[in-house]
């Protein structure tokens, strides 16, 4: 599977959906989320512990908005893909800033659990 792509982000809703440890900390979940792999942008609606849609995000032309991002450059996420920081490499690149969360602080700092499952599931998915 391509990344990044829908077809990618398709597939990390269905593992994020299915993940218990998502669920858990997701659970009273009700935010919008933009994915953002270098210049690709995909919009992410999390309600009580799942993913329930996902698509291509355009800006000016998504009625929807988003309410904060999780966003870094593409050979980052490569690198987290590569996994080649260690046993958590996404807490390690959310730690340094090289994936940078932005938008409403309040929600992101809210999500703060969540955020990491789905940069490590980024990783992880292959």
């Amino acid at each position: 599977m391509q990344f990044p792509s829908i077809e990618f982000v398709h597939a990390l809703k269905d593992a994020l959906s299915q993940d218990a440890e998502f669920n858990r900390v997701s659970r009273w979940s009700d935010v919008k989320v933009l994915l953002c792999f270098g210049d690709e942008h995909y919009w992410m609606k999390l309600y009580g512990g799942k993913v329930i849609d996902v698509m291509p995000y355009v800006p000016l032309a998504n009625p929807l908005g988003w309410d904060y991002q999780i966003a870094g450059a593409l050979d980052t996420w490569q690198q987290l893909r590569t996994r080649g920081a260690g046993p958590k490499p996404g807490a390690a690149l959310l730690n340094c800033g090289r994936i940078r969360v932005d938008g409403n602080m309040l929600e992101a700092n809210r999500m703060f659990e969540s955020t990491h499952v789905i940069v490590e599931m980024i990783g992880r998915l292959q």
